[in-house]
C-alpha cells in the first residue's frame, strides 16, 4: 500500500482525525474539559456538551474518510490502476457505510452530547401505557363512562359524596378535560340543575380549560385577543359558581388558576388566595396555580415560588402530598434550566442539596399515620418517577415508575413529549441495571 499518492495522504489525515475527534471526546467527558476552553456556563458550542459534539462529529467523519481511502487504495492495488473503478467502489463503500451507520450513529451521537435519558433506543411497545387522569379513582372512571351516554346523574351523586376538598378538585378537572370532547351531559345537567353548586364547578373549570386550549402551547398573537375574551367569560361564570355557594373552594381554586393567564397584580392574586386558603389552607389545586404564577416563566421569579412552594409544602400536614409541592419547584426551575444548558439542568437535579430537599419532601409525604393518603398519591409517584429519571437516578425512580405502570398521568410526562412514549423510555431506562450494581457485579 503506497501512502505517498493522495489516496494515502487522505488515509492519514483521516486516521489523524478520528484520533483528535476521540481525544476531544473523551477530555470533553471528563472533569479536563476546562482544559480545552469548555466550560458549563458557556454558549452550546464551547460547553462540554458541545465538545463532546466536535468530538464525535470529527471522529465520525475521520473514520469514514480514513476507511474510504483505504479502500481505494486497496481497490487500486488489486485492479492493476483502474482509477475510475476504484474511485467507484469507494464512493459505493463509503456512501453504504453512511447508510448503515447514520441512524445508529446519531442515537449514539444523542446520548454521548446530551447525556439525557430520553434519548435511550426506542422502547419496546409492551412498554406503552395509555394515561388517563382519572389514575386510581375507579369511582371516577364508572361516572365518567356513564357521562359519555349521557348520563350526568352519576356524576352528580360522585361529585356531591366528594367531602374531601382535593378529590372533589382533582375529579371537577378530570371532568372538565372529558368535557372538552363530550359536554352533553354537563348541559344536560345544567338545564336540569341549573343552580347545583357541582354542575357549575365542572362548567367553571371547563371554561378555563377551553380558553387555555384557544391559547395553545405556542402563544401567537392571533389567538391572544380570543384566550383573554374566554378567560373573561370564564370569570363571569367562576364568580356565579361562588355566589351560588360561597363555601366551595373549587370555584376558587379556578380563579387562582386562571391568574397567570389574565395577568392580574400580585395584590389580586393574593386577594384570591386569601379567600381560597381560608376555606381549605392545604388546598393542593390551589397552592399549585399559585406556584406556576410565582414562577419565573410568568409572573414572579425563581426566588418567589421557591418561598411559596417551601412554606407550603412545610404547612402540609404529614402524609399530605401537598408536601410535595417544593419537588414541583425544583422540576419548574430544572425546566428554565435546560432552556440554556441540558448539562447544567440535569447537574442541578443531582446536586446534594436538591437531592435533600426533596428526600425530606418525600419523608414528610410518606409520614402520615398511615404512609402517604391515597389522595393524589398516584399524582405524586407520578411526579416523583419523572422528577427521578430525569435526575438519572434508577435505585429512587424504580418504587414510584412501579406505580405509573398502571396509573399513568399526563402530566408531567408530557413536558417531554407524548407521555406514552416518554414514560415508556422512562421503563426501559429503569430496567437496565444501575452503575453501583453493575460495579458490584464485577468486584463479586
Amino acid at each position: 500500500m503506497n501512502l505517498s499518492t493522495p489516496a494515502g495522504y487522505t488515509l492519514i489525515g483521516g486516521g489523524v482525525l478520528l484520533v483528535t475527534g476521540l481525544t476531544v471526546l473523551t477530555v470533553a467527558s471528563t472533569r479536563l474539559a476546562p482544559a480545552l476552553g469548555l466550560r458549563e456556563d458557556a454558549p452550546w458550542w464551547s460547553s462540554p456538551a458541545g465538545g463532546r459534539a466536535h468530538g464525535l462529529l470529527a471522529a465520525y467523519l475521520g473514520g469514514l474518510v480514513g476507511l474510504g481511502a483505504a479502500v481505494h487504495l486497496a481497490a487500486t492495488g488489486v485492479l492493476h490502476g483502474s482509477a475510475a473503478l476504484a474511485w467507484t467502489l469507494t464512493c459505493l463503500t463509503v456512501a453504504g457505510l453512511v447508510a448503515l451507520t447514520a441512524p445508529r450513529a446519531s442515537q449514539v451521537a444523542l446520548r454521548v452530547v446530551a447525556r439525557d435519558p430520553l434519548t435511550v433506543a426506542e422502547p419496546l411497545l409492551t412498554a406503552h401505557v395509555v394515561p388517563d387522569g382519572a389514575l386510581d379513582d375507579m369511582d371516577l372512571v364508572a361516572a365518567r363512562a356513564a357521562a359519555n351516554h349521557g348520563q350526568w346523574q352519576p356524576v352528580a351523586r360522585l361529585l356531591a359524596a366528594s367531602v374531601d376538598h382535593d378529590v372533589r378538585y382533582a375529579r371537577v378537572v378530570q371532568l372538565a378535560v372529558h368535557g372538552l370532547r363530550r359536554s352533553r351531559w354537563l348541559d344536560e345537567w345544567l338545564r336540569a340543575r341549573p343552580t347545583d353548586p357541582n354542575a357549575l364547578a365542572v362548567s367553571a373549570m371547563l371554561a378555563v380549560r377551553r380558553a387555555w386550549e384557544l391559547r395553545g402551547p405556542d402563544w401567537e398573537p392571533r389567538n391572544q385577543l380570543a384566550f383573554l375574551a374566554a378567560l373573561q367569560e370564564a370569570e363571569e361564570i367562576t364568580r356565579e359558581a361562588i355566589d351560588n355557594d360561597p363555601g366551595d373552594p373549587t370555584p376558587r381554586a379556578v380563579l387562582v388558576e386562571m391568574a397567570r393567564g389574565q395577568q392580574v397584580g400580585v395584590a389580586e392574586l393574593e386577594a384570591r388566595t386569601d379567600k381560597l386558603y381560608a376555606l381549605a389552607p392545604h388546598h393542593q389545586g390551589g397552592h399549585e396555580a399559585e406556584l406556576q404564577y410565582r414562577s419565573l416563566k410568568w409572573h414572579g421569579s425563581t426566588e418567589d415560588m421557591f418561598r411559596h412552594a417551601r412554606a407550603a409544602s412545610a404547612a402540609a400536614p404529614p402524609g399530605n402530598a401537598l408536601a410535595l409541592l417544593v419537588v414541583t419547584a425544583h422540576l419548574e426551575h430544572y425546566l428554565t434550566l435546560a432552556e440554556r444548558s441540558q448539562a447544567q439542568a440535569t447537574a442541578y437535579l443531582r446536586s446534594a442539596a436538591v437531592r435533600a430537599e426533596i428526600e425530606r419532601a418525600v419523608a414528610r409525604w410518606q409520614g402520615g399515620p398511615g404512609g402517604p393518603s391515597p389522595v393524589n398519591r398516584e399524582r405524586a409517584h407520578n411526579t416523583l418517577a419523572y422528577v427521578a429519571w430525569l435526575s438519572q437516578d434508577r435505585e429512587t425512580a424504580r418504587p414510584h415508575l412501579r406505580h405509573t405502570r398502571e396509573h399513568l398521568d399526563v402530566w408531567p410526562w408530557a413536558l417531554s413529549g407524548d407521555p406514552t412514549r416518554v414514560h415508556a423510555v422512562a421503563q426501559q431506562w429503569a430496567a437496565q441495571p444501575s452503575r453501583s450494581r453493575r460495579r458490584g457485579r464485577v468486584r463479586s
